[in-house]
């Protein structure tokens, strides 16, 4: 299944649904399968699962290609418990909690988060020695909480040129663009500072951009 598509497909559905106004942005859901693909990413913990939009992104592309991920997620609001139910297609493969301080004894090689939870202290207990943490949108204070945890890590925010579409959430501005994340690899391979410095780069350049066209 090819990457893009199913985040712009996927993106679309979502937006139409009642309680899109903060869903991970297009750009975000393939920054996300990216890392799943290029990672062999085997286990994840999605912080804050919302109506479903980022686990339901990343099943799919574990079904159609055979990827074998354990999915766990947590999540406390009754309108988006509600939501997961009718909005994941494998909702089923979802091992849901409430806080992150309710799952015992697993670890996590990618930590997603989507949301907010007071148990973020906790965090490092979840986390492999290679694990790698995407935070959707900006979040500020929770990705400085993680930086300091991991004194080793290399950390970019990733960022896009696109301006958000036409079949974006009303809420949002259709002249801003597209909302991206914050990447940090914990305690990064080779292979992770390689892809760290293709970003870093990337970003510089795009914020040149962004710059240059006002």
């Amino acid at each position: 299944m090819k990457i893009k598509k199913l985040a712009v497909d996927n993106y679309k559905f979502f937006s139409s649904l009642e309680g899109s106004d903060y869903i991970a942005s297009e750009f975000a859901l393939e920054t996300l399968l990216k890392l799943v693909t290029v990672f062999k990413i085997k286990k994840i913990l999605e912080i804050g699962l919302g109506i479903g939009s980022i686990s339901d992104t990343i099943l799919k592309l574990e079904q159609k290609n055979n990827l074998k991920i354990d999915y766990f997620g947590t999540e406390m609001n009754q309108f988006c418990l509600d939501a997961l139910q009718k909005n994941v297609f494998y909702f089923e493969k979802i091992n849901l909690f409430s806080e992150i301080k309710d799952i015992q004894n697993e670890k996590f090689d990618l930590i997603i988060i989507d949301g907010s939870d007071d148990s973020l202290n906790f965090i490092e207990q979840k986390a492999e020695k290679k694990t790698i943490f995407f935070v959707e949108g900006d979040r500020k204070s929770q990705t400085q909480k993680i930086l300091d945890i991991f004194p080793n890590h290399l950390y970019v925010n990733v960022i896009t040129l696109k301006k958000n579409p036409s079949y974006v959430n009303e809420g949002r501005n259709s002249n801003a663009y597209v909302g991206g994340g914050q990447l940090i690899f914990a305690n990064p391979t080779i292979k992770m500072r390689i892809y760290w410095f293709n970003e870093k780069a990337a970003t510089f350049i795009k914020r040149k951009i962004r710059i240059w066209s006002k």
